[in-house]
């Protein structure tokens, strides 16, 4: 899979760099990423590492400045091979360019989407910025046996396919 830099008005997306970014997102982490991964019983930093180790593709936002403001990528279920693990983990400049993600983010979920039948993590029901985000990304929610967590699953629809091929062609 070619892996290319989306360069928008507020930010850049490009393949992440797990080394470089993860110490940048660690110390500016949005306290709800924070307590979610810490509520799942890993610590935020080992959580970010693990993800970008894990993750088939993986994406770093930074604003024109070149200040890091989130990482995110996917991996496939160890328990369905047509399953992607998808995970976002961010700083407080994510506000800096909310436009841009909520415009571009259904195009990204499309990309990471790829071959998989769905995308599924779990979300802290008190993360009420990301359970709204994903909630109008089309996700359906299950219950995972933890308190106050929630299972969100993305399934593959013709909207998020054809989204995907937007991005191909800004390249």
């Amino acid at each position: 899979m070619e892996l290319n830099e989306y360069v928008y008005s507020d930010c850049t997306i490009a393949p992440a760099d797990g080394h470089f970014d993860a110490p940048q997102i660690y110390e500016d982490m949005r306290m709800a990423d924070m307590l979610e991964c810490i509520g799942l019983g890993e610590h935020p930093r080992l959580a970010l590492e693990q993800s970008y180790e894990a993750s088939e593709e993986a994406w770093t936002i930074t604003t024109k400045d070149c200040r890091t403001v989130a990482s995110f990528g996917v991996t496939q279920s160890d328990k369905a091979k047509d399953v992607g693990i998808i995970w976002l983990l961010g700083t407080y400049r994510i506000h800096n360019i909310k436009r841009t993600f909520i415009k571009h983010s259904k195009e990204w979920v499309g990309r990471l989407m790829g071959d998989y039948k769905a995308l599924t993590n779990i979300v802290c029901e008190s993360n009420e910025l990301s359970v709204r985000w994903l909630t109008w990304l089309g996700a359906t929610w299950s219950d995972v046996g933890i308190d106050n967590y929630k299972q969100f699953t993305i399934y593959k629809s013709e909207r998020t396919s054809s989204s995907s091929d937007s991005l191909k062609q800004l390249n």
